[in-house]
């Protein structure tokens, strides 16, 4: 928008700029009004004159007429510019009633010291994470995995041929500033087709518009949501096509497919396909500024090792700056990884890749107990020394409470949010 668009009508400016305009005219004419008195013999211009006239300043003291003038430019000039600061900042305003224009401004400058800080998943998990991370830093970026086949998601991405968007429009939503509204809207699903188990929700279908009319382009879609929805920080596919996830269990088994993979059992080696597949540019260099990396939560299989199969984001994390954290999950998944221990956990994300990149570990004390309907992730005693039976270095272990107290096989957002951001880590010795 050019110079002249901003007196277009409607945009609730034009009004507080005339005021602002008339309210340094008036300091000027305080100001004429003061020399005047000041330099003997001196006399205003008559357009002056005519205006203190005007207003009944003509009787009054020439430095009383001069302070009363530059007092009442001073207010208007001051309810100006509150007014163009309140037009501006409109579109920024959060659905929550009761917020002070004194409050956001606080806010939106406190999280623009914030850290940038990446975080790698998918899933339910993931969006817990953006939803507390949000309210400490505006330089958030989550990186989504494209694995995703099931449901609407799943059947976009066959019709269409385009990656799946449900990770996609669940951190979208996550990361918008007005998150119930937006939550009602991008969740809500259309009557199901026949013999579809349910329909499309409205996000995913969103997404999939915007990704057409940016002629396929997965990153430029994803963009033109973003502003669609004011969200705050960036959400980024991880790679640039839709991966097929395969599974071997230790019985020798081949699965395919994440939906197929989130109910099996004993899966021993993850692969994807294509193998070769490219990250996103925005991922890399995401990577490469940040000053955190978190690792999850969010499925094992299908949610947080596909990303380290991704050769480019494998090799930009190795090469990182900032310190990566995992957050293991307060839950084990039924399926996936029934009867896992942490240890187990991080043994199968070291056999994929991540062997050397962790720099901490983040598990709730909920872990250390049974919690859930399925039962909580325990902590191996082994998980708190310093190497493994092999003689390794192990990455230290942070034990915080953070488990959701309604739901407490998941985490609870603001209370992970804070520990991630306080957690006593080293940077990799790469950036020392």
């Amino acid at each position: 928008m050019n110079r002249v668009g901003w007196l277009k009508p409607g945009l609730g400016v034009k009004r507080w700029l005339l005021l602002t305009l008339l309210g340094a005219g008036a300091i000027a004419l305080g100001a004429l009004s003061g020399i005047r008195a000041l330099a003997a013999g001196a006399q205003l211009p008559d357009p002056l004159v005519q205006i203190a006239e005007a207003v009944a300043l003509r009787d009054l003291n020439p430095m009383v007429r001069a302070a009363a003038a530059a007092a009442v430019g001073l207010v208007l000039v001051g309810a100006g510019l509150i007014g163009l600061a309140r037009a501006a900042i409109l579109p920024y305003r959060t659905d929550r009633p009761g917020v002070s224009l004194l409050e956001l401004l606080e806010r939106r400058r406190r999280l623009a010291r914030g850290r940038r800080v990446v975080v790698l998943g998918g899933g339910t998990g993931l969006g817990t994470a953006l939803r507390g991370l949000k309210l400490e830093t505006a330089h958030l970026t989550a990186i989504v995995s494209m694995g995703d086949d099931g449901g609407s998601s799943g059947v976009l991405r066959e019709q269409l041929g385009i990656p799946p968007v449900g990770d996609l429009r669940n951190c979208l939503v996550a990361l918008s500033d007005a998150e119930s509204t937006a939550a009602d809207l991008l969740r809500f699903r259309l009557p199901a087709e026949p013999g579809a188990p349910r329909g499309h929700a409205i996000g995913n279908l969103l997404l999939a518009a915007a990704i057409h009319q940016e002629g396929g382009d997965l990153e430029r879609g994803v963009a033109r949501v973003h502003r669609i929805l004011n969200v705050r920080g960036e959400v980024i596919p991880g790679t640039t096509v839709a991966l097929e996830l395969i599974g071997t269990t230790s019985e020798g088994a081949t699965v395919r497919g994440q939906a197929q993979l989130a109910r099996t059992r004993h899966i021993d080696r993850m692969r994807i396909a294509p193998e070769g597949a490219r990250a996103t540019p925005s991922a890399i260099k995401a990577i490469q500024q940040a000053d955190l990396i978190v690792l999850g939560p969010g499925s094992l299989y299908t949610s947080v090792i596909p990303h380290l199969l991704v050769p480019e984001i494998l090799a930009a994390l190795q090469a990182r700056r900032a310190p990566l954290v995992w957050v293991a999950n307060v839950d084990e998944q039924e399926g996936e990884t029934e009867g896992m221990d942490l240890d187990a956990h991080l043994a199968a994300l070291e056999a994929h890749g991540a062997s050397g990149i962790i720099d901490g570990i983040l598990a709730t004390s909920a872990s250390s107990r049974r919690v859930g309907a399925v039962g909580g992730v325990p902590i191996a005693p082994t998980l708190h020394h310093a190497t493994d039976a092999e003689g390794r270095k192990r990455p230290p272990l942070f034990v915080r409470d953070i488990a959701s107290r309604r739901t407490p096989h998941l985490h609870e957002p603001n209370l992970l949010s804070r520990a991630l951001l306080r957690l006593p880590l080293r940077k990799p010795r790469r950036a020392r």
